[in-house]
């Protein structure tokens, strides 16, 4: 055995040496992972965007549904609701909730 070697087997584990052997090629392989996994995202990107791709945007987009608000049936109008404001907000703050309440018209 030469000398070298000889001393570094003294100093660490086989494990040691294995493991630093396969640290560098580990992450060697991570990086390439990451640049193939961001190159594919990019490739679906870019096609999502390109119009003349099938499927893309050169589909005619639904029109939006209207919502139409249905009245709970224990929901008081907005005639009422006028009547209870002017009702409860006599004589308070003209500001929040009572905010041109506090006086009839």
């Amino acid at each position: 055995m030469p000398a070298s070697f000889a001393s570094l087997s003294s100093r660490a584990s086989p494990c040691a040496l294995t493991r630093s052997r396969l640290t560098p090629l580990l992450l060697a392989a991570a990086m390439a992972l990451a640049a193939a996994a961001a190159s594919q995202d990019a490739q679906a990107r870019s096609k999502r965007a390109d119009p003349s791709a099938p499927g893309g945007p050169t589909q005619a987009k639904k029109p939006s549904a209207k919502i139409k608000h249905q009245r709970s049936p224990s929901e008081e109008s907005s005639a009422q609701r006028d009547r209870r404001l002017y009702r409860e907000c006599q004589g308070r703050p003209n500001a929040g909730a009572c905010l041109g309440y506090t006086k009839k018209p």
